[in-house]
């Protein structure tokens, strides 16, 4: 009897267990695909799903529909995410499908969708002249997503939007921009920082604190704008380059409370910004750690790109942006701090679908030889040919504000570009005017309106893809981060003064210039003169020679040149070749003594020549 009952109570016991675990056992539930879609018939045929949620432990996915077919489940240790492979058949109709993810609290339906793959956009091309815009700075079309607006603190949103981007289009037209990089439209957190630190309150009006990467920042719109913006200013002839962030996230992302895996971000180390362990073959393994694995701070956590689970996810992330949207381009912040495999696995998978497309590396350094170690087109020390397209010219970039604010000599411009041959395709480097990164020119020490005019000038003379920041154009000011952010306020002519429409004039005629002369845009650059007041150069292709000369300093001077030096033996005259606004051409030319060896110029003090040596016969049809 007392066996009989002993039984009936361990099997009471083990009912109740069983009991307790399926009570306990919990449901699925589904919070975030990512991608949410794809296409069929893209380069990338298999993509890799990763889902949020909770109760995924032992999940198992399944797929009703044979033209996806589901492989290589994995699911974290917390039961919170599931990663799987979707192979998209080639046929697949466009529409919504679903997944069944079935796991031991029941089943969940993972929602997907195939979209109509678009034809691919156009590119950036050495043709394009790209204007920077802090879209939170810039203009507020919609005021109805002003949330916690304050534009009397300079770290806080100004509610600057894609709308006020779009109403605006025909300003950056005007100026001849044809392209304009927003900086990161990612979805940032809506908190506002609070410290006892000076820089508090601040909020995430930069975009560089990602908190998900699939959704447009609330504060600048909708997909729906951002999909306008890009159609519209397409149809207006000016492309658009979205700033992507591979290299962290905002601290406030979902992810800081559980990541999808252990090794999803890196451990907590600052960076120590040795930045130049990247270059050197003799670094020791520990800088370079910490240079690709440290935190600029703890409110960016840093991705690990050596797991490929985040590579890949990062990779798919920048293709479904350009298919979802039709960018033309893509600047990747911060990208020598990501592994330089990564850097090739990740224009690889671009190329691949967009043959040719641009993407811009910031590689912050004011050091030509490690800015070019990261231009694809060459293989490194280590083995790596980045396959990059473009870099930022850093070095020049400092070394025009430095000569055209009086602190180096003219010389100063030669010394940097003798270093072209470090860069496996110089043509395609990206130098810039300015950035949302550095003090705005005028607000340098020693800046005039006339520096300003050369610099820019200089910009748009020299070889590569010019860029533009906001405002430049007419004469903002702004020291040290945020003040350099200031907001935009001068669509109109009514509201500038003479300087800055001067300016704005000047810009202009540079673009238009650059547009109508093909060697400004491709052409080889051939020194002619470098001493401390002057630097003449030539822009050279087959069919076209041009020649500048800038004369950075306070006083007139007289420069004279052999023919043979400028390629005009033979050629008696030559024009001016800055476009005239109001008629659309250059000025009429002169015609020095042919018979002379040599052509003498007169150069004002601060200024710029450019000119083309054309007959007299040619320059008459003129």
């Amino acid at each position: 009897m007392m066996a009989m009952t002993a039984m009936k109570y361990v099997q009471s016991l083990i009912w109740l267990t069983m009991l307790g675990a399926a009570v306990l056992a919990q449901a699925p539930a589904v919070e975030k695909v990512e991608p949410p879609n794809w296409w069929a018939g893209h380069s990338v045929g298999t993509v890799r799903l990763l889902v949020r949620g909770s109760g995924f432990r032992d999940a198992a996915v399944r797929s009703a529909n044979p033209e996806l077919t589901v492989a290589n489940v994995r699911v974290n240790g917390t039961g919170t995410y599931v990663f799987f492979d979707v192979r998209i058949a080639p046929a697949a109709r466009a529409g919504k499908y679903r997944f069944e993810l079935t796991a031991d609290g029941g089943k969940v339906q993972v929602p997907f969708e195939i979209s109509p793959l678009a034809k691919a956009p156009q590119t950036i091309t050495n043709d394009d002249v790209i204007y920077l815009i802090m879209t939170d700075r810039f203009a507020d079309g919609d005021a109805s997503n002003n949330k916690n607006v304050d534009r009397s603190n300079p770290r806080m949103w100004h509610g600057g939007d894609l709308r006020g981007v779009i109403n605006n289009l025909g300003y950056i037209k005007e100026l001849g921009a044809t392209a304009i990089w927003l900086t990161p439209w990612y979805d940032n957190a809506d908190e506002v920082t609070t410290c006892d630190k000076p820089w508090c309150p601040m909020a995430s009006y930069h975009g560089y604190g990602a908190i998900d990467y699939y959704s447009v920042e609330n504060h600048f719109g909708t997909m729906a704008d951002l999909t306008e913006l890009v159609q519209k200013a397409n149809s207006m002839g000016i492309k658009v380059i979205q700033d992507q962030v591979a290299n962290h996230v905002g601290f406030r992302h979902p992810w800081m409370k559980q990541a999808p895996l252990d090794n999803w971000f890196t451990p907590f180390k600052q960076n120590k910004f040795n930045n130049s362990s990247l270059l050197s073959p003799n670094a020791s393994p520990a800088d370079v750690e910490n240079t690709l694995k440290g935190w600029f701070d703890f409110s960016l956590p840093d991705l690990d790109q050596t797991e490929p689970e985040v590579a890949r996810y990062e990779i798919q992330n920048a293709l479904w942006w350009i298919g979802m949207t039709g960018i033309s381009g893509i600047r990747q912040d911060t990208i020598q701090y990501m592994p330089r495999k990564f850097i090739r696995d990740w224009t690889a998978a671009i190329n691949k679908q967009y043959p040719g497309f641009y993407m811009v590396g910031e590689v912050f350094e004011e050091d030509s030889a490690q800015t070019a170690f990261f231009q694809g087109g060459k293989t490194g020390w280590d083995g790596v040919d980045t396959g990059l397209p473009s870099v930022f010219d850093f070095k020049l970039w400092r070394s025009s504000q430095e000569v055209f604010t009086g602190k180096k000599p003219a010389r100063a411009l030669r010394d940097v570009l003798k270093y072209d041959g470090l860069y496996p395709d110089i043509g395609r480097v990206t130098v810039l005017a300015n950035n949302h990164d550095t003090d705005r020119f005028m607000s340098l020490d020693g800046a005039t309106r006339d520096g300003a005019k050369l610099h820019t000038a200089f910009v748009m003379a020299t070889r590569g893809i010019p860029q533009l920041y906001y405002g430049e154009e007419v004469l903002m000011t702004g020291g040290h981060e945020p003040a350099n952010r200031g907001d935009m306020a001068k669509f109109e002519r009514s509201s500038r003064t003479t300087d800055e429409q001067e300016m704005f004039d000047w810009t202009r005629r540079w673009v238009a210039t650059r547009r109508q002369h093909p060697a400004m845009r491709n052409g080889q650059t051939i020194d002619v003169l470098y001493n401390d007041s002057v630097y003449a150069f030539r822009r050279v292709t087959a069919a076209e020679d041009l020649l500048f000369i800038i004369n950075s300093s306070e006083r007139p001077q007289s420069v004279s040149f052999d023919r043979t030096e400028i390629n005009a033996v033979n050629i008696g005259c030559y024009f001016d070749i800055l476009i005239d606004l109001k008629t659309g051409m250059s000025p009429g030319g002169r015609c020095p003594d042919a018979g002379s060896s040599k052509v003498e110029f007169a150069l004002e003090p601060r200024s710029i020549t450019a000119v083309k040596f054309e007959n007299l016969s040619v320059l008459r049809a003129r």
